[in-house]
């Protein structure tokens, strides 16, 4: 329902929230030597260092191990990056248009790590001008929301980060989200693979006769929903 309020020469709009879902298809890109780079952007999401793998591929059959062919949770294909250099930015993704979107879930686990240590996986997202790479301890007011879970040694089952519901706070307005994970002591980088990446696109509407006050939202699931 529209709601109008009479004005002289200009009619406001009030537009409802539209709500569409989406299936992004990681697994319909090849990957003829078990991993390929990921298209930049991928449906409007834009990554920078992860790539797409298939971990039953024969290719990589002598590179990874059994403990990770449970990376791509709904098959055949999943998200697999970590920083480029110690210290760095890790895995991260944004909206290719600059625009904002709310983060609602994943799964996520650690690539094989030794039984010597944890691997704590870090969740950043940014909002304003915050970029990734800066927020080591940064919440709230320098316009960045955190979360992380720990992986104990010998754990190596893929795991569901439900952003608002375990961090209780507000995944929402962000421009970009990083993902980093430090093994043991040391924090040593370390890969992560990632699948069924859900994300909410926000965008002001504005349509004919008027300017739209409310925001169209849009859900895609980065993965394969079988």
């Amino acid at each position: 329902m529209h709601i109008f309020f009479p004005i002289p020469l200009l009619l406001l709009l009030i537009s409802p929230t539209l709500t569409t879902a989406t299936t992004l298809y990681f697994d319909s890109l090849p990957t003829p030597h078990g991993l390929a780079p990921l298209p930049s952007p991928y449906k409007n999401i834009t990554f920078h260092r992860a790539s797409i793998f298939d971990p039953l591929s024969p290719f990589l059959r002598n590179i990874i191990t059994p403990h990770d062919h449970n990376c791509a949770v709904s098959a055949p294909n999943a998200l697999i990056g970590s920083r480029d250099t110690e210290g760095g930015p890790g895995l991260t993704f944004s909206v290719a248009d600059n625009g904002t979107f709310a983060l609602q879930r994943f799964w996520v686990k650690p690539m094989n790590f030794p039984e010597g240590g944890d691997v704590t996986v870090r969740m950043f997202g940014y909002r304003g001008d915050a970029t990734p790479g800066t927020a080591v301890d940064g919440d709230g007011d320098d316009g960045v929301v955190k979360w992380q879970v720990e992986f104990p040694a010998g754990y190596h089952v893929p795991f569901l980060v439900k952003m608002e519901e375990y961090s209780q706070n507000d995944w929402t307005g962000l421009r970009s989200v990083e993902i980093v994970a430090d093994y043991g002591e040391q924090k040593l980088d370390w890969e992560v693979c990632l699948d069924d990446l859900v994300v909410e696109f926000e965008e002001e509407e504005e349509e004919e006769g008027g300017r739209g006050m409310g925001r169209m939202e849009g859900q895609i699931l980065l993965a394969d929903a079988r």
